[in-house]
């Protein structure tokens, strides 16, 4: 067998290994088995491979086994005299057996990164939030002074509503123009005298015409015009009341 890659191990790390000891010398002696860096989630998963390995190599291992009851020191020495002494020398594990778990190691690496990659994005926000913190309480207030302009607004909106229909309601009951009022009631004079000349007997008329004829004809040509009914009668002078309709 070459003695290539192979170092000389002291019979107290191997035996801490199979005692389920972690750290230190342990550490080395899995890095060198394995030829590779390990953190503690790695050697937890090679451990089982580096004792089998260390027993293909030394059988009397197969029976070793520290009982926590025991003292350790004095259980390190016993089980060195029985294995043949305090050095051993030991051969990395062969690339490929490593094969096989170096790819669950690999995988593990990787899933390391992105867990820590993770954990720094995560670290980040928490930042932000921590720092964006004292802005929450200032946002909570100005989203309840919003929703107090906005109650204020539909209020508004409501009130203003009611208010054009009062307007409209009250438009409908205001009274007619007064010039149009004029126009109306000198409209219901006019042909109310109009009906009652036209009531009158044909004898009584004719009467009336020939005595308006002989009152005429002593009557200048503009006084004649005079006579008739005007078209403004009762309208435009003041009666006894001043009301404008001159009756």
């Amino acid at each position: 067998m070459s003695d290539e890659g192979r170092r000389v191990i002291k019979m107290e790390s191997i035996l801490a290994l199979m005692a389920g000891k972690s750290g230190g010398e342990v550490s080395d002696l899995l890095a060198f088995l394995t030829q590779r860096d390990l953190n503690a989630e790695e050697e937890s998963v090679v451990q089982p491979l580096a004792k089998a390995w260390l027993m293909s190599k030394l059988p009397g291992l197969i029976d070793v086994e520290f009982e926590e009851s025991e003292i350790y020191e004095k259980w390190i020495a016993s089980q060195s005299k029985k294995l043949g002494g305090d050095n051993v020398s030991i051969a990395p594990i062969p690339e490929s057996e490593m094969a096989p778990i170096n790819v669950v190691l690999d995988t593990l690496r990787s899933n390391d990164a992105t867990i820590k990659e993770q954990a720094a994005k995560v670290a980040e926000l928490e930042a932000k939030v921590e720092e964006l913190e004292p802005y929450v309480g200032k946002a909570e207030k100005l989203e309840k002074e919003v929703e107090q302009l906005n109650s204020k607004v539909e209020a508004l909106e409501a009130e203003k509503a009611e208010q054009a229909g009062q307007i409209a309601e009250f438009a409908g009951k205001l009274p007619v123009a007064e010039d149009e009022l004029n126009s109306t009631i000198k409209d219901i004079v006019t042909k109310a005298l109009k009906d009652a000349v036209a009531s009158v007997p044909v004898g009584a008329a004719a009467g009336a015409a020939a005595e308006a004829g002989e009152a005429n004809a002593a009557v200048e040509p503009e006084a004649e015009e005079e006579a008739g009914v005007p078209d403004d009668f009762g309208f435009g002078s003041s009666g006894a009341d001043g009301g404008g309709f001159g009756f």
